[in-house]
């Protein structure tokens, strides 16, 4: 039975799951854009990691983005007025080319796979933002250099169009570096994840990706994701150094590799399942 079964077919948000399971994306989505006001990016981790176990993986991927849309309406303001344009334009030139390619590989993949191919990007994300890697390469080149921005830029709108998140966390490692402060890092990452996320409404959009069922979801979980970057953008204004941001981390690489494991036990069943249909 339907939670909002006096909507019409086609517009009802959540048919398949219970009110127990709307409270608990509900909770990951308060959670995940608590994170996105605190830090500027990180809520697409979370919300699809965990909502893939309760939603179908494009379903999880597609919701996170148009509940992003309604986010980042609250932030652009300051993003745009405090952001490290010097660095932001570069990025954003090469940004929207790997959003596009990045959307094609998702419309293209299976469930199985696609939950495969989140959890292995996200892992060795997260992993890699515990290395120095940053530090060793601002200390040979120049950091703020075209070039080393437009490669992550294009990695990192390929990651976001393909899996949905993550692709912050390539960008972050490298503006922790490229931006003067922590003020103008968090307002670059509002303004680049909100090009990236225009961009890729307009693509899935066009894909015809974006259903009425998706927006009335959307409006659904309006409030506590509002909620949650208002309170988060709140939080830091007082945040206790970098040790929140490393359990976050620690925390995410979990998720992610429990997701790896989920994703590598769908791929099999759906291979063993080939196998048997075949002649």
């Amino acid at each position: 039975m339907s939670v909002f079964e006096f909507l019409s077919p086609g517009t009802t948000p959540f048919a398949d799951i219970s009110w127990r399971a709307i409270g608990i994306i509900g909770l990951i989505y308060f959670g995940s854009f608590f994170v996105r006001g605190t830090f500027g990016f990180g809520s697409g981790v979370p919300a699809i990691l965990l909502g893939s176990y309760i939603l179908e993986p494009h379903h999880a991927v597609l919701l996170l983005l148009t509940c992003s849309s309604i986010s980042h309406a609250q932030f652009i303001g300051h993003g745009l007025r405090y952001a490290d344009w010097g660095v932001a334009k570069v990025i954003l030139i090469f940004l929207i080319p790997g959003v596009i390619g990045g959307v094609w590989v998702f419309r293209e993949l299976s469930s199985a796979w696609l939950t495969l191919v989140l959890g292995v990007v996200i892992s060795i994300i997260v992993a890699i933002s515990f290395t120095d890697i940053m530090n060793k390469v601002s200390a040979r080149t120049d950091i703020r250099s075209p070039w080393i921005a437009g490669a992550l830029a294009t990695c990192s709108g390929c990651i976001a169009g393909a899996v949905g998140a993550g692709a912050n966390y390539l960008t972050a490692a490298y503006l922790r570096h490229a931006c003067p402060t922590a003020h103008e890092l968090r307002a670059t990452g509002f303004t680049l994840s909100t090009v990236s996320i225009v961009g890729r409404v307009v693509v899935t959009s066009f894909a015809g990706l974006i259903t009425p069922q998706m927006i009335a979801e959307t409006i659904v979980l309006a409030p506590v994701v509002i909620a949650g970057g208002w309170l988060g953008a709140r939080f830091f204004r007082a945040l206790p150094g970098a040790r929140f941001d490393v359990v976050f981390r620690v925390f995410l690489l979990m998720v992610s590799i429990s997701v790896v494991g989920k994703g590598i036990w769908q791929v099999v069943d759906f291979v063993q399942m080939d196998a048997g249909s075949g002649p």
